[in-house]
């Protein structure tokens, strides 16, 4: 990835679309876990049509570029980065009806907002998605799910916008999704809306049910504003047979004794062997990702398996191969 580029350029080119460019925020204040260094140029979208004309801006001006949402699954190194990040979140527009049933939703939405409003609406479909943080767009392009549900089931299209700053429509199909990951996740193009199909239901029986996920979500799971985190660190495990069922990998780590690791600042969740946390101030980036391999080394050693990790890393890492952007 290319990573010499001439800022002072991208803020004279930003300037007629009224976009202002932020330099050097640090990423612990945007994501999550609230851990990483600075950020070379940040730039807050919230509209798809101001997210086309960025983009072309960018691209234009060959600026490194990575779109986020709310960093809810990213490990951001203490290092930085410098490239200039995108911010795509805390769009203000609810879904809109385009045929019956199926529902426009901008990528910007949050996950578990638009899984409230759908119950208020008394829409359902999307309470497996209740309590999850970060926006549809992150959800989609992760393949986030609960419950037995990914995005993908739920999911009749995908709108993204290419480099050129063109809106282009994808199929499910054309989207390669699989077991929290998709063809998203590794290509060029940036999710900006998508449809979805929700079935009527009363909004009793939703909010009931949301109500249930949520609290079955607070006795397992950190609240992330007061104990910094970001969620499950690894994948579950494929099934040993095609009647199985996804094997939990926080069942292995537990019994690896991962719940008694720690690294500086960083330590695992009481109640969750696959949820590394920020333990105190102190924790950085690189802690947790020295805590993650040590995880990982626990669970091959007592197991003889390879855990994948869900979270990706931004950035240069102590002990990761070097890489200018996700990997």
């Amino acid at each position: 990835m290319r990573m010499e580029w001439d800022l002072d350029a991208l803020v004279q080119a930003l300037l007629p679309l009224g976009v202002t460019l932020e330099r050097d925020v640090r990423f612990s204040a945007l994501g999550s876990f609230q851990l990483g260094g600075p950020v070379r140029a940040l730039v807050r979208v919230t509209s798809p049509t101001m997210l086309s004309r960025v983009r072309k801006v960018l691209h234009k001006l060959e600026v490194p570029v990575l779109l986020m949402g709310e960093g809810t699954n990213l490990l951001f190194s203490d290092e930085g980065w410098s490239g200039c990040m995108v911010r795509y979140a805390d769009d203000g527009g609810m879904p809109v009806e385009e045929v019956p049933g199926i529902w426009n939703v901008s990528a910007a939405m949050g996950l578990d907002e638009l899984s409230r409003w759908a119950a208020d609406q008394g829409l359902s479909g999307l309470e497996p998605f209740t309590g999850i943080p970060g926006t549809v767009g992150g959800a989609v392009v992760g393949n986030a799910g609960a419950w037995g549900v990914q995005m993908e089931h739920v999911l009749r299209s995908v709108e993204v916008i290419t480099p050129h700053g063109e809106v282009e429509t994808r199929s499910v199909d054309q989207c390669g999704f699989r077991y929290r990951d998709s063809a998203l996740k590794h290509g060029p193009d940036w999710v900006v809306s998508v449809t979805v199909k929700l079935e009527p239901e009363e909004p009793q029986v939703l909010h009931q049910e949301r109500e249930r996920i949520l609290a079955e979500r607070a006795a397992r799971h950190p609240e992330w504003q007061t104990t910094p985190c970001i969620g499950s660190f690894f994948r579950n495990l494929e099934p040993t047979s095609k009647a199985g069922r996804r094997q939990a990998a926080g069942w292995f780590l537990e019994s690896a004794g991962a719940k008694s690791l720690q690294v500086g600042g960083a330590g695992v969740f009481e109640k969750h062997a696959n949820i590394p946390i920020k333990r105190s101030e102190e924790c950085t980036a690189a802690d947790v990702a020295e805590l993650a391999r040590q995880m990982q080394a626990a669970v091959a050693e007592a197991h003889g398996i390879h855990l994948i990790r869900e979270v990706r890393y931004l950035g240069s890492f102590p002990g990761e191969s070097e890489h200018a952007g996700w990997f």
